[in-house]
């Protein structure tokens, strides 16, 4: 009966996932024995099977079938640095991100050197009511040292189930000797839009793309309009430090500021994947002038809003070449956690692909170094067009217009 079971889960380890990130790719990816190179699929299962058998029975630690599925899984989930198997807390976390909501501290991290450094701190967050500041440079999480580490490594430190609390061994300017700090996670919504009326300018800066950010964004040309009037000059679409987030909302905020066209077509193997997003008639600014302000932290989503604009000529793009991530996953949900899967290409209106190579902006301008204690571009507020060329350079074609 074991045995049974054993042989039940190794092939649903290996059969279930093609057909579940595909929807039904073809009928050779749903379960027949046309052959892969020289073997067929079931002679590949009994190869799997044969393997699990034997670390199971040979393994120096006890492993049970189902640690022994779900190391495969993963494994085979981890084509690229993107796709990933994700358990059902990581698979509830990134739901809740996509909602714009999030269980956490409430502070914005960076890399500064080897060191980690708060670039900010929420408003009415948990950090903010523990007392950590912009600036403080975290040397460890719950005794354990960040230094060096990979912010990615830092991120899963610092995550945890809300009401949960997390030591940091905070460093901070002017204070001569490392202390403590103890901080209980909350609950998080922080809005993926902020505006600013700079004079005759709109200034709309989206921080990520989730379900709450098309609509942000078409709430604040409308107040953005309403308080300027009818002087406004256009608007500065600032995505410097955005790292995407959802398709969908990209396409949407793009449709915001376009009348027709393509926005984005996207190519995969499997049923579905092949989709062209296209606008629909009505560009809620009424063709005010756009300038996209991006750099090298610029990705995924916020290239796709940027291509869109660049390659139908709606906007000026100003600052650095962005990140380069021309790539889609989708999230497929299984019994227990999800699949978070590269699932398709993705080419700008042009026809472009701009995986591992960005977007060009139409005028290069190199980023301000970023003073101590705070970021470029700053979280909240206004830039500074003073020490922000880029900004300043943005702020000048709308006025002239």
């Amino acid at each position: 009966m074991k045995l049974r079971l054993v042989t039940a889960a190794a092939l649903c380890a290996f059969l279930a996932i093609p057909g579940g990130m595909t929807t039904g790719r073809s009928a050779q990816a749903a379960g027949d024995t046309t052959p892969y190179g020289h073997s067929t699929e079931a002679e590949e299962v009994d190869r799997f099977v044969r393997a699990l058998r034997t670390i199971r029975g040979q393994y120096v630690e006890p492993l049970t079938d189902r640690e022994l599925v779900d190391i495969a899984i993963k494994a085979m989930a981890g084509r690229d640095r993107y796709s990933a198997y994700l358990d059902d807390g990581e698979f509830r976390q990134l739901q809740a991100s996509n909602d714009g909501a999030f269980a956490g501290l409430g502070i914005r991290y960076e890399a500064h050197g080897t060191r980690v450094r708060i670039a900010e701190t929420v408003p009415e967050s948990p950090a903010e009511a523990a007392g950590l500041r912009s600036g403080d440079v975290i040397l460890a999480v719950d005794q354990q040292p960040v230094g060096g580490a990979e912010l990615a490594t830092v991120k899963q430190m610092l995550s945890g189930p809300e009401g949960a609390a997390v030591s940091l061994t905070v460093l901070r300017a002017g204070t001569p000797d490392p202390f403590e700090v103890s901080v209980v996670r909350g609950k998080l919504r922080i809005p993926s839009v902020r505006l600013a009326a700079v004079g005759t300018v709109g200034y709309i800066r989206i921080t990520r793309f989730d379900r709450q950010t098309a609509t942000g964004v078409s709430t604040a040309i409308r107040s953005l309009r309403e308080r300027i009037g009818p002087d406004i000059g256009g608007f500065i679409i600032d995505v410097r430090d955005n790292p995407g987030g959802l398709v969908q909302a990209s396409v949407r905020v793009a449709d915001s500021f376009l009348d027709k066209g393509t926005i984005l077509t996207a190519r995969g193997p499997g049923r579905g994947a092949d989709k062209t997003y296209t606008a629909t008639p009505g560009d809620e600014t009424d063709g005010l002038p756009l300038v996209v302000l991006v750099n090298a932290k610029s990705a995924s989503a916020a290239e796709i809003l940027t291509g869109a604009l660049k390659d139908h000529r709606r906007a000026t793009v100003i600052g650095t070449t962005t990140f380069g991530k021309g790539i889609i996953q989708s999230v497929i949900p299984f019994d227990s956690g999800a699949l978070k899967l590269t699932t398709a290409r993705y080419y700008t209106p042009s026809g472009q692909s701009i995986h591992q190579i960005g977007i060009q902006p139409d005028e290069a301008i190199a980023e301000p170094a970023a003073e101590e204690g705070q970021s470029a571009p700053p979280p909240n507020g206004i830039p500074n067009a003073a020490n922000d060329q880029a900004f300043a350079r943005a702020l000048s074609i709308l006025r002239s217009r």
